[in-house]
């Protein structure tokens, strides 16, 4: 059984249930078999899930109808008695969201005399991790037994019984700290002191059978993060997770490193327009031509669930190469991006981070320097006088924080808002990014580091990725090469997707305010309660935990929440307030790499040819 991933968001109080609703590790990209109609007339028949079944989310939802004497117009899913899915069809075959913990779905069909009948199933939304097959038995998800962490400790668990469980409780020495009503268990604990504690998570099932599993935990304070005295931030464009670290599982296996990472199932399955299957390739070349991966197309890549319309929809950029746009399956290997590959396994990365929003560049940069688009889901133009929604910027000026912005060439994106006047005498050409970091003292605290777009440096598809590499390794050298590498972190990541695959199924998140999309007749049905697509990430800093992949699901608020815990600056939306702060990544009890490692000259000369982005065989 796949599984899913909750994330949860403090309120207040002991424990607290997951706010943030995310989704599968890997999607089965095979049609589903068509779910036959019962004989009861009329009825609903729900194919999937199973009465009582622990499923994961987002949640396969197929049924079919039987009504011989009207026609079944509609059909609707409810989740715990609210509606959720509705389709006008006699059929429905589709994903949903659910939180970690039991639920009602409710299936139920209209006809055309306005009768109504329906199939309830009642399931329990699984943990992220493969549960244990010995009957009566708890696993623990997260997090391992023995290891460090800091308050809030985040706790995942699900319980294997041929009898359904009831409740699962949280003792510390004999005592309850939590008890929920739920085959499964996703909490954070707020209120766990500096120390070792010595945990027991108890099951009871409906015949009063009760079973137990140890957990030993060291909880270290986070005091430790003013070690990092400087965040550092730079966003590339448009590539995927699959797309660049599909691979980088084998790569770490090549050095004897652990490589658990969700990465690029090679024998995954798409079709394109023309209905032919094409497999994951590797690109025979450095540049390809772009694809869409604005609101409507990103839409129909997801496809409900189904993360099928990748080909179909990199149409939109017309091309007379790739006319069926194979190219969104290619992938890059530690051939062509050495460094990076190198950089992400002696550092730490994740394989599960992902873009804000499902859509382009531009409100996925509002989100990550807003926490919001406010509406934006696609390239607006700003008003007169820029966009007034408050930035992070905003808050780290009203926290007297320094700051600085770097520009590399004429693309930033910081002019668009209302206060550039001000804000412009903190932005900085490239140039001189090498000058400050030699000075840790005057070295502002939070830098964010403009990609280089109109120079073709941002990797964005068309562009020379190697060459957008190699400009990246001459950054980050500048930081390892001076004395604010000891008190610095450094991190990589990427907008959005770009319309490239990836085969990790976006899911639910906390909307960031109340507005919705701004969206035009005809346009693709959505809303801001999701993420987007996986993107890649490199946290690089002598403080990180050395050879990690964090399987934590973050967006890219989560680098805002990572500097508003670190320099007590208060939440942009409830978006960036809910999104993990990070610290997962660090081990502040050491430096691991206050020599940084011996890393890869990154090449330059890779073959970059237009004509070489197909997939074999097209």
């Amino acid at each position: 059984m796949l599984n899913n991933f909750c994330k949860t968001f403090p309120k207040s109080g002991f424990a607290l249930p997951a706010l943030i609703l995310f989704s599968l590790f890997a999607i089965s990209l095979n049609a589903s078999a068509v779910c036959q109609p019962g004989p009861t007339d009329p009825s609903v028949t729900v194919c999937t899930p199973a009465q009582n079944l622990i499923v994961p989310n987002p949640t396969h939802v197929q049924a079919s109808t039987t009504d011989s004497q009207h026609k079944v117009t509609a059909v609707q899913i409810y989740v715990d008695n609210v509606l959720t899915t509705k389709v006008n069809a006699n059929t429905i075959d589709t994903y949903i969201n659910l939180a970690v913990g039991n639920h009602l779905v409710t299936v139920q069909a209209w006809d055309d005399s306005g009768a109504t009948f329906k199939k309830n199933v009642n399931v329990s939304m699984s943990p992220p991790c493969k549960l244990s097959a010995v009957n009566q038995s708890i696993t623990i998800c997260t997090p391992s037994g023995g290891i460090k962490v800091s308050s809030p400790v985040h706790l995942v668990a699900g319980t294997t019984d041929s009898s359904p469980v009831q409740t699962i409780q949280i003792l510390e020495n004999g005592a309850s700290i939590y008890q929920t009503k739920s085959q499964t268990l996703d909490v954070y604990l707020t209120n766990l002191a500096a120390g070792t504690h010595n945990l027991t998570i108890t099951a009871q099932d409906q015949n009063g059978v009760s079973f137990s599993k140890p957990l030993s935990l060291r909880v270290v304070s986070t005091s430790g993060m003013t070690k990092l005295k400087h965040i550092i931030f730079y966003v590339q464009e448009n590539r995927s997770f699959d797309n660049y670290f599909g691979v980088l599982g084998r790569y770490r296996a090549s050095k004897n490193l652990p490589s658990a990472i969700d990465g690029l199932p090679l024998g995954a399955t798409l079709y394109n327009t023309q209905g032919k299957a094409v497999h994951p390739f590797h690109f025979q070349t450095v540049c390809h031509e772009n694809l869409s991966p604005y609101w409507n197309e990103s839409h129909r890549d997801w496809n409900g669930g189904k993360m099928d319309g990748f080909m179909k929809t990199s149409t939109s950029v017309p091309s007379s190469i790739d006319p069926t746009g194979t190219r969104a399956m290619g992938y890059y290997d530690e051939t062509d991006l050495p460094y990076y590959y190198e950089l992400a396994t002696q550092f730490a990365t994740s394989d599960r981070f992902f873009s804000p929003v499902m859509t382009n560049t531009n409100a996925n940069r509002m989100y990550l320097f807003a926490g919001t688009s406010f509406g934006h889901i696609f390239p607006d133009t700003p008003p007169k006088g820029g966009w007034l929604q408050p930035t992070i910027f905003d808050k780290l000026d009203a926290a007297n924080v320094p700051w600085r912005y770097y520009y590399q060439d004429n693309g930033s994106y910081l002019p668009q808002w209302s206060t550039y006047q001000r804000d412009a005498t903190k932005m900085y050409p490239i140039s001189s990014w090498y000058k400050d970091v030699q000075n840790e003292a005057s070295l502002p605290w939070v830098i964010f580091i403009e990609r280089a777009g109109p120079s073709g440096l941002d990797e964005h598809p068309g562009n020379n990725i190697q060459l957008g590499e190699a400009n990246t390794k001459k950054i980050i050298d500048g930081l390892m090469n001076s004395p604010s590498w000891a008190s610095s972190v450094f991190i990589l990541s990427y907008d959005e997707a770009g319309g490239l695959y990836d085969h990790v199924l976006p899911a639910s998140a906390v909307p960031p305010d109340t507005i919705p999309p701004m969206l035009k007749a005809g346009d693709q049905p959505g809303d801001f309660a999701h993420i987007g697509f996986r993107i890649p990430i490199v946290v690089v800093s002598p403080w990180v935990r050395p050879n990690f992949v964090s399987h934590t699901w973050r967006d890219l608020t989560s680098i805002l929440r990572l500097i508003e815990v670190r320099f007590n600056v208060p939440a942009l939306t409830a978006r960036d307030a809910a999104a993990d702060n990070m610290l997962e990544f660090f081990d502040f009890s050491t430096p691991h790499w206050l020599t940084p490692p011996p890393l890869p000259v990154q090449p330059a000369n890779g073959v970059c040819d237009f004509n070489k982005e197909k997939a074999p065989g097209f």
